[in-house]
């Protein structure tokens, strides 16, 4: 469990700052979006608003020409372009960027213009006196001019204002895109990392596992696993070690058994042996008569017939069972080897019937 919950938590860890990072990235587009609305509808309307704004001013002026030169003119359709130059200017000025200080001098200038010259244009409208109307037709031009160079002013201001925008905004998205990269370059490189440390912690203890099975196929049972972490790894580990050290004790025992039986047949071989070595010695050192010859021979049959039963007994041994060779060693009982496993059979002591029928 505590290797699944060390790889739970770097996932998660991982999992939780990609969703950071990704949150993070919308916010700032977000904020470009933003940016983008903005100067796609109220600095794009700015720009409408003055050049309409310019329009108007000039056809007020073509009607004050007309009325100058006693041409046929409209007074609704001047009154009516005064009107929309009010509303326009009123627009205007409640865009933020007129409050900037580089145009709010501007913008108070073509204001106070403007309310003169809306004063004249109003006083042209009614004056009845031709020379009285003259003269305001003449003022109404004059102050048209200036208004006119003023709203081009601000014409111009907020073209040079949305184009500082858009660089603005470029450059801001720029640095975000590169931002964005950046971060998601180094989200890639903490990613990599903890994942290769994941895979190190997985791996690392797998290389030794498999390092000592195959130690175990070469039938080295001292070899051990040492894992320094405290997870499933550690109770693999310690399962090898303790299998390898059942198998190394099993190896152990049965070299023991196998030395055990090589001291069993070299004690009885070379007793053997010996009784045939001496009646060979006698039956060269001095001539026999047949019977003990015969003897002789007898003798050396019987060990011989000796030896091959030993070798015979190593064959059919059923279980280890040992004797005493001296006072320290063991050695194989090669007669109680060979026999059967007696079962142990309860024995149960039955009651007379006489006694269960005096106790009944």
């Amino acid at each position: 469990m505590m290797l699944r919950r060390k790889l739970m938590l770097i996932l998660g860890a991982l999992s939780l700052m990609l969703i950071l990072v990704a949150v993070a990235a919308l916010w700032s587009l977000q904020g470009v979006f933003r940016g983008l609305d903005h100067l796609c509808t109220q600095s794009t309307a700015m720009i409408v608003q003055s050049g309409e704004l310019n329009q108007h001013i000039s056809a007020i002026e073509v009607e004050l020409y007309r009325i100058q030169t006693g041409r046929e003119y409209y007074l609704d359709e001047l009154i009516h372009h005064m009107q929309v130059v009010q509303s326009l200017a009123a627009d205007v000025g409640l865009d933020p960027v007129m409050h900037e200080p580089e145009i709010e001098a501007t913008y108070h200038q073509f204001h106070d213009r403007l309310k003169t010259f809306t004063r004249h244009v109003g006083a042209l409208a009614t004056a009845q006196d031709p020379q009285l109307a003259s003269r305001h037709n003449l003022e109404a031009l004059a102050t048209a001019a200036a208004v006119r160079d003023d709203a081009n002013k601000i014409v111009d201001y907020a073209h040079r204002h949305v184009r500082q925008e858009q660089i603005d905004l470029t450059g801001y998205f720029r640095w975000l895109i590169i931002g964005m990269a950046i971060g998601f370059l180094l989200v890639i490189d903490v990613s990599v990392l903890m994942l290769l440390r994941s895979a190190e912690m997985v791996l690392e203890p797998v290389d030794k596992l498999v390092a000592a099975s195959r130690e175990l196929a070469k039938e080295n049972f001292q070899h051990r696993v040492e894992v320094d972490n405290d997870d499933e790894f550690a109770v693999l580990a310690s399962a090898y070690n303790k299998l390898a050290e059942q198998l190394q004790g099993n190896e152990q025992r049965r070299v023991e058994v196998l030395q055990q039986a090589a001291l069993t047949l070299n004690h009885e071989l070379n007793n053997a042996m010996t009784v045939i070595e001496l009646e060979l010695t006698l039956l060269r050192r001095r001539r026999l008569d047949p019977e003990a010859s015969e003897k002789c021979l007898l003798e050396i049959h019987q060990n011989l017939k000796r030896m091959a039963g030993v070798v015979e007994s190593l064959k059919h041994v059923r279980r280890i069972v040992l004797r005493d060779y001296d006072k320290v060693t063991k050695m194989l009982d090669l007669e109680r080897s060979v026999e059967p496993e007696v079962p142990t059979i309860a024995i149960v002591s039955q009651q007379p019937q006489s006694h269960r029928a005096e106790r009944s």
